[in-house]
């Protein structure tokens, strides 16, 4: 039976907390900062940096830091160099010094404000691009083992998907926003409103209600008129929740057959008055030349009432919606009930 190492384990761990939060957010930010976090502690670092290439004039800065003054960071502007830190950036080959000492001319290179005894450089790059390099180093000499590359090369690898998610989602942001399916808007954006939202309403000391409504027996819909009349069943059910917001609401394509709504500035009663029309009009109308008859099942959760972030409150609603259709469907339920 494989004994697993004491570090070995660790990173398992660490690589299972940073999936979490990748999921969570489109914003690196927060990734980067629990990768700088882990390596300090997991090594003891005098300093740990994330270097980015900037890819509007390809000098290298530095995105975060542990170990650095205010002043370096922000100063910091470096040309790529074609010795070991080029090699690194184009072709992935990692920088490992044992001793500084005996490797006074590679260390001098890597250096960033301090002195070191043993140092880490390792690639970080994303759909074949080069996006930086991950630099960690220790006061003592050998402080760092070929495995600790390896290790080092996962968390660098993290950064990276991390960095390329944001840069991914924030050119979808600008490219298109509204999901041509429903004419609501996609669900990216429409997760940047729901932060928005929260810090808003954090400011203001406001509430707001946020649902889900997921179109009950949908497949079946599907298969018995076909895929062209259950589209067009979508964008009418997506113009007819429209049609009953106000201009500080919102709603948005969360799932095939789900529709998440922000109804702004409301408390939980208001927020059940408001999903009970929208049902109510759902179960009403009939969609498509097919004269199609369908219902919602409606899940609320309102902020801060029952979450304190914007996890929170989609894992909530989640659960809300799941609880309205296992309890018979064309109902509304709010969480914890």
């Amino acid at each position: 039976m494989a004994v697993i190492s004491k570090k070995a384990e660790e990173c398992l761990s660490f690589a299972s907390e940073i999936l979490r939060v990748l999921k969570s957010t489109n914003q690196y930010e927060q990734v980067l900062h629990h990768i700088v976090d882990r390596v300090v502690r997991m090594y003891r670092c005098r300093t740990c940096a994330i270097v980015i290439v900037d890819p509007q004039t390809e000098y290298l800065n530095i995105a975060l830091g542990y170990g650095l003054s205010h002043t370096y960071s922000k100063a910091f502007r470096r040309k790529l160099a074609t010795g070991a830190l080029g090699r690194l950036l184009w072709t992935g080959a990692p920088i490992l010094i044992a001793d500084s000492e005996a490797e006074a001319q590679l260390a001098e290179e890597v250096k960033l404000e301090y002195p070191f005894g043993s140092a880490v450089c390792v690639q970080m790059s994303a759909d074949h691009r080069t996006i930086g390099y991950l630099h960690a180093d220790c006061s003592e000499k050998r402080a760092f083992s070929p495995e600790d590359v390896r290790v080092l090369q996962t968390f660098a690898d993290f950064a990276a998907l991390a960095i390329h998610k944001s840069e991914l989602f924030e050119a979808n942001l600008r490219l298109d926003r509204t999901d041509h399916e429903t004419d609501l808007e996609k669900y990216a954006p429409f997760l940047e409103r729901i932060r928005t939202s929260i810090e808003r309403a954090q400011t203001l000391n406001e509430k707001f209600g946020l649902m889900v409504l997921d179109i009950d027996n949908f497949k079946h819909i599907s298969s018995m008129y076909g895929y062209e009349s259950s589209r067009k069943m979508l964008k009418e059910i997506g113009g007819l929740i429209k049609s009953r917001l106000r201009n500080i609401d919102a709603a948005g394509r969360h799932a095939l057959d789900e529709f998440i709504v922000l109804r702004a500035n409301s408390d939980l009663d208001e927020s059940l008055l408001f999903a009970d029309q929208l049902r109510s009009a759902v179960e009403q109308t009939v969609f498509t030349n097919h004269e199609i008859k369908t219902t919602v099942s409606v899940g609320i959760a309102v902020y801060p009432h029952h979450a304190a972030t914007m996890d929170e409150l989609l894992n909530a609603v989640k659960h809300a919606v799941y609880e309205a259709q296992r309890s018979g469907r064309n109902r509304i339920t709010c969480f914890g009930e």
